[in-house]
């Protein structure tokens, strides 16, 4: 059987014209060919798929065709055939990542001097230029500087970054930028017409999405899809081959939490993981779904990405979630992201991020720190509230005592459980301290000198309240490492637990039998001043 070039190659761009999505590039291109403005060296940076090799290659058509009409090749002439059968003799492609040292580049620089076979120019493309060594770089130094006037140097790199400022200065510098989606979605259209088959709309919007900018990797799905397919290209056969989520359980997710449905939300979750579905890859589409929400909420305008159906469920949730709340997600969304690469496959990190989206936020009903310890101070070492109305009416203000009895009733409903019947007793907890202060010690003794001058106070649900002697540490657990205390705590009590902490000034420090941590707690002192060995 023949072998059937790939979608990509088949249809990649053999005109200007034909490039989608960087008419900022092509067009400034061709007035400097038309206008005889040909510059020695270029330099194309962006993501992957976006056309960087296929301009470079239409630069070594455009400067060697005698037909070329305003910047354009001709795609006619021997010297363009030639080109785009990959026989052009004076079109020099080279991969710096396997030819990436001072050796290869002496020998093109060597070679640069002779002159053309074939064309009127030569033309060197360095692909992935940014793995070129330091030592390389040097001695292309010089050629880029002085080259010969028969010669051009296309670089084309994904991390412009990496490349040496002496060298981006001799260089005209172009940024490509992502395809825009109704250019990807257009561009599948129109090669799914020409190539005879038939496709529902919604699918080719769903390899656009997954493309993420990238045509090279739309088209190369697309021959996947087709490849699967038996028959028209459906959107169940795309979601069923690429078996990722797809944005409707993103929406269903941000439904869940603009309505405080944790029971829902941790129930879609259970579903993604019995299907098999990647949960990194949900909780990062559930971060740009958190970006274009921000974007539709602050400007009323929904991405250029979204289709029309994606753009109404947008604009419907962005009158649900104030930029407040959004900022919240995603804060959380982000920590997750990281929790999920060291979880071992378990979905407990996004699950907790999703019970702490659902209980209402703190901050602004937070009552004064006495009214916290009075509170603390009504919940026995068992968990069980006690009933002290007489010090309740003195010691702390009635609105007070009413937010923190909306918090805790707000905690169970989204756990789903009573205040009386705890997932776990205070006094596990505190025999569990020990191991939830060695782990720490093993990532870092800072963290641990921390935990061990803590102490858990009282039990509220599954919610653990956890008191510090010093607010630095207080505030830095609460806001920065509550998911990674959470999920030891997790783990060691094997139940799904919730981390509160609380200023306990006079709180007794937690002792230990560990000598260097000792010494660290008695030589460091205040939490502020530890640093952490990681």
């Amino acid at each position: 059987m023949p072998e059937r070039a790939a979608l990509y190659r088949r249809y990649r761009p053999q005109t200007f014209g034909a490039i989608v999505g960087q008419e900022h590039v092509t067009r400034t291109l061709r007035n400097a060919i038309a206008g005889g403005q040909v510059g020695h060296a270029y330099l194309l940076a962006g993501v992957r798929g976006t056309g960087k090799t296929s301009i470079a290659r239409l630069i070594a058509k455009a400067v060697n065709c005698p037909n070329a009409k305003d910047g354009e090749p001709c795609d006619r002439c021997e010297n363009c055939v030639a080109i785009r059968e990959g026989r052009f003799l004076d079109l020099i492609e080279i991969d710096a990542a396997s030819n990436r040292g001072i050796d290869e580049m002496r020998e093109l620089r060597d070679k640069v001097r002779f002159t053309p076979s074939q064309g009127q120019y030569k033309v060197y493309v360095i692909d992935e230029a940014h793995q070129l060594t330091t030592e390389a770089f040097n001695a292309l130094l010089k050629t880029l500087e002085e080259p010969p006037p028969h010669a051009i140097f296309v670089l084309a790199t994904t991390e412009s970054q990496r490349i040496p400022a002496t060298i981006v200065s001799r260089t005209q510098h172009f940024d490509l930028r992502r395809i825009p989606h109704k250019g990807v979605v257009a561009q599948l259209a129109k090669i799914v017409e020409q190539e005879n088959l038939r496709a529902e709309a919604p699918a080719l919007e769903v390899i656009a999405r997954h493309a993420q900018g990238s045509l090279r990797d739309a088209e190369s799905m697309l021959d996947m899809v087709v490849a699967f397919a038996d028959g028209p290209i459906t959107l169940k056969e795309v979601d069923e081959l690429l078996g990722s989520s797809d944005w409707e359980e993103t929406a269903a997710l941000f439904d869940a939490l603009a309505a405080s449905d944790g029971a829902g939300a941790i129930t879609l979750v259970g579903r993604l993981v019995d299907d098999g579905r990647d949960l990194r890859l949900f909780v990062r589409r559930a971060i740009d779904h958190t970006r274009a929400l921000v974007l539709t909420r602050a400007t009323g305008a929904v991405p250029d990405s979204a289709s029309e159906q994606v753009a109404v469920k947008l604009r419907a949730q962005a009158q649900t979630l104030s930029l407040d709340q959004l900022a919240r997600i995603a804060k959380r969304l982000v920590e997750t992201e990281q929790h999920l690469r060291t979880s071992e496959g378990t979905p407990l990190p996004l699950e907790l991020a999703i019970l702490d989206l659902v209980t209402p936020n703190e901050k602004a009903s937070a009552p004064p720190p006495d009214a916290t310890r009075q509170s603390l101070g009504s919940v026995s070492r068992a968990g069980t509230p006690q009933t002290r109305p007489e010090t309740a009416r003195r010691d702390v203000p009635r609105a007070s005592v009413v937010a923190i009895a909306e918090r805790r009733v707000a905690t169970e409903s989204a756990v789903g459980v009573g205040a009386t019947a705890p997932a776990v007793k205070l006094e596990s907890v505190r025999k569990a301290w020990g191991e939830l202060v060695d782990r720490a010690k093993e990532r870092s003794i800072g963290k641990a000198a921390q935990l061990a001058k803590a102490e858990p106070l009282a039990i509220d649900g599954t919610t653990i309240v956890i008191g510090f002697g010093e607010e630095f540490a207080r505030s830095l657990w609460q806001d920065k490492r509550r998911g990674e205390l959470e999920q030891d705590l997790s783990e060691i009590l094997k139940a799904t637990i919730r981390v509160k902490c609380v200023r306990q000034p006079g709180a007794p420090e937690t002792p230990t039998d560990d000598p260097m941590l000792r010494a660290a707690i008695e030589t460091l002192g205040r939490p502020d001043r530890i640093m952490e060995i990681e």
